[in-house]
């Protein structure tokens, strides 16, 4: 049990904001014990010291606009993350202990029914035949209304799903779409439902269920609008405060009313976005997949609870005091053998290893199974060496220098992190960038080719060669696209949602020093309630000291954990790269994982990254904000995708005017090709070296700012073991 002081500014019955502060505290059990089924968390006020909290709609005390404004916050990512699932599956258990069902059963709702249904949509897919213009030709492809003979070229076949397993399909996916909706909107009610009860309590008075329901109609439009899948309604709170007369000394609540919070970069390019395409443009507030909301409601959830640290995982709700005392003893005894840390890991670990096995079992018997031509056991074989690839990298840095720094459960949590998570996130932003260039960047087209009458002309006649004029003649928008998208829709999202992953991932390893210690002595601490004397107490306090994380060892896990994301976001992002947009071709999939696993930029990043995070968390140099941190890793990332894709560029632009492009005059011999492609890789070469230097230069940083760094942790760590000898 927990005892949280807070106060509530009070409201009406009716929901209008008084101004009245009224001390409360919330005494609540945080997880019921393992030995017991979850129940229900019941609230209590008592009176406690008064805080000042301000109200915005609908009750809540941090604002829906506040995501993103405070750089210390961790529950923004997590409800970016997987569409806000993880956090919406957390905020309902703490509020009412339902778990979430189980993975199985997700699986086939959200995954297997809709491959089912695509299955089944190409199977009986028929073949049409459809004209230049794309009109169904296929009565009339042997009709010539000019008489000039046949113009069955100019059709083209396609294989058209029948209408009623399409139309199947896309209800399947609204009906998906509206549960997902009135799920989290059930979330939201009952949450505004506890605020009203203890808004009310605090004031002295009884709870009337007329007053509730009428409250809850009154906001039933904002709740709807909340958890749209794509909202651009939701009035703004800042115009809520001003209606209601009440000033606000920022646009952005962040629910730490009384404090001044540090903007970082990622604080600062949020702010001016909402600023200038939301609150500006229409008064409302924007968010896509109720992201914002999400993370309103977790914040609100953690309050109410008391849960305002992290003490259990995510997805299985395990509290860390379940597994973390086996973890830090075989720390402490020093032990070495790897299956032994194996066994003292979570049931979140436990189950991503069980699903990792079971998925390549499956995969296994689908190559053997020779369903699918282009994925036989020879590709299965090329998918094992990418796991395999990242799994080695993984060992190198954590097992064989730092396996005492971070545990395996950790690592294995990190890991799935960047694999599943950040991947999703990366091809979500980088698809909204890249839209958003593209748009531009067409509008830049539209206007040179209305400004150059050459390639306008040429347009009208030809338009596949005054495209390739266009490609040849303006080589300054070509070089400022690849700059944008090698530096900012590469380099930046991507290093940006590592970021995200290592930041939204909480371990016990890297808790704080006090509760790690309360962690590791719970299962050797006595639970009952005898007294103790004072010099029993101080006794316990300094034994309970003694065990301190050095900050080199602290500074060695902040970095394989950072690591541990790349890797995992590597090893997915080879694996698209592999099978997705490398042609069906086992020399083409072994040449590319090759390529790839020459070049690790995403760990060598991540590592930089680590450099940064260790001056601001454990230097405590506060100057050191996200921008700061990001800047390295984006540069030397930005500068290696540059290269290539500059040189891609310029190799396009000399294959078309030497006419040797796809559409030149004729196909050469075999000999031709193979010259050809020989002429490719000695042309790609100069380019590939220029990449490795980029990498070398990395290392070399790396390795100089790590060595620097860790003489003033040992400084630092001197320095503590000299005061603490002097207190003894």
């Amino acid at each position: 049990m927990s005892i949280v002081p807070g106060t509530m500014t009070t409201t009406s019955p009716d929901g209008d904001i008084v101004g009245v502060n009224m001390p409360i505290a919330t005494v609540v059990d945080l997880r019921p014990s393992s030995s017991s089924p979850p129940q229900r968390h019941q609230l209590q006020h008592q009176q406690a010291s008064p805080t000042n909290l301000r109200t915005y709609r609908g009750g809540f005390t941090s604002s829906i606009c506040s995501i993103f404004t405070d750089p210390t916050r961790r529950q923004d990512c997590c409800a970016v993350a997987c569409c806000g699932v993880l956090a919406s599956d957390r905020t309902r258990y703490l509020l009412t202990g339902e778990r979430p069902p189980p993975l199985w059963r997700r699986l086939v709702m959200y995954l297997i029914v809709p491959a089912l249904f695509l299955a089944a949509m190409n199977y009986f897919a028929v073949e049409v035949q459809f004209d230049e213009n794309g009109v169904d030709g296929s009565s009339s492809s042997n009709y010539n209304p000019y008489g000039e003979g046949d113009d069955s070229s100019k059709t083209t076949t396609r294989k058209v799903a029948p209408l009623p397993l399409t139309l199947a399909f896309y209800a399947y996916l609204i009906l998906l779409t509206a549960y997902g909706i009135v799920h989290k909107q059930s979330l939201r009610k009952e949450i505004m439902t506890r605020l009203y009860e203890e808004r009310t309590r605090a004031r002295g008075e009884e709870v009337s269920d007329i007053q509730l329901k009428a409250f809850i109609q009154r906001h039933q439009l904002d709740i709807g609008r909340a958890h749209y899948c794509c909202s651009c309604c939701y009035a703004s709170d800042e115009s809520f405060l001003e209606e209601s007369g009440i000033g606000a000394e920022s646009s952005f609540g962040n629910g730490r009313e009384g404090t001044e919070v540090e903007e970082d970069f990622c604080t600062s390019l949020w702010k001016c976005l909402s600023n200038t395409f939301w609150n500006v443009c229409c008064g409302c507030w924007c968010q896509c997949w109720s992201i914002c909301a999400l993370a309103q409601e977790e914040r609100e959830a953690e309050r109410l609870t008391g849960n305002q640290t992290y003490t259990m995982d995510y997805v299985t709700f395990q509290p860390y005091s379940e597994y973390y005392p086996s973890i830090q003893a075989l720390k402490d005894n020093g032990v070495t053998s790897l299956w032994k840390h194996m066994q003292a890991i979570s049931e979140l670990s436990l189950k991503l290893l069980k699903n990792v096995a079971a998925v390549i079992v499956v995969l296994i018997l689908f190559a053997l199974s020779d369903v699918d031509a282009n994925f036989n056991f020879e590709n299965m074989i090329v998918l094992l060496l990418t796991l395999v690839q990242a799994f080695f990298i993984e060992w190198l840095v954590h097992w064989k220098y730092c396996r005492f720094d971070l545990s395996f459960d950790s690592v294995v949590k990190y890991f799935a992190c960047g694999f599943l998570l950040t991947t999703p996130m990366a091809v979500l932003f980088e698809g909204i960038i890249s839209t958003l260039t593209s748009l531009i960047g067409g509008f830049v087209v539209v206007f040179i080719f209305a400004s150059d009458d050459d390639i306008a002309r040429e347009v009208q006649a030809d338009p596949t060669k005054a495209i390739k004029d266009f490609v040849v003649k303006y080589q300054g928008f070509f070089v400022f696209n690849v700059f944008i998208n090698s530096f900012v829709v590469a380099a930046l999202c991507e290093e940006l949602v590592k970021y995200f992953g290592y930041w939204m991932v909480v371990v016990p390893d890297l808790l704080p020093q006090e509760q790690r210690v309360n962690l590791a002595s719970r299962n050797t601490t006595d639970a009952s309630n005898t007294e103790e004397s004072e010099e029993d107490l101080d006794t316990n306090q300094n034994n309970q000291l003694q065990p301190r994380k050095s900050a080199v060892s602290t500074g060695n896990a902040i970095t394989v954990a950072m690591v541990s994301v790349a890797l995992g976001f590597a090893c997915c992002e080879n694996l698209i790269y592999i099978f997705v947009y490398s042609p069906p071709s086992l020399g083409m999939e072994i040449s590319t994982l090759l390529a790839r696993s020459f070049f690790p930029v995403h760990p060598l990043c991540a590592a930089i990254q680590s450099i940064g995070v260790c001056k601001r968390d454990l230097e405590g140099n506060r100057k050191f904000g996200l921008g700061r941190i990001l800047s390295p890793a984006v540069l030397l990332h930005g500068s290696f995708d540059f290269v290539l894709m500059l040189a891609a560029y310029y190799q396009q632009r000399e294959t078309i005017i030497e006419g040797n492009d796809d559409d030149g005059n004729g196909a050469g011999s075999d000999s031709e090709g193979e010259a050809t492609k020989e002429v490719d890789l000695a042309a790609q070469l100069p380019s590939l070296i220029a990449g490795f230097v980029f990498v070398i230069i990395g290392i070399v940083y790396y390795v100089v700012e790590s060595r620097k760094q860790s003489r003033r942790l040992m400084s630092m760590d001197n320095a503590a073991r000299d005061q603490s000898s002097l207190l003894v």
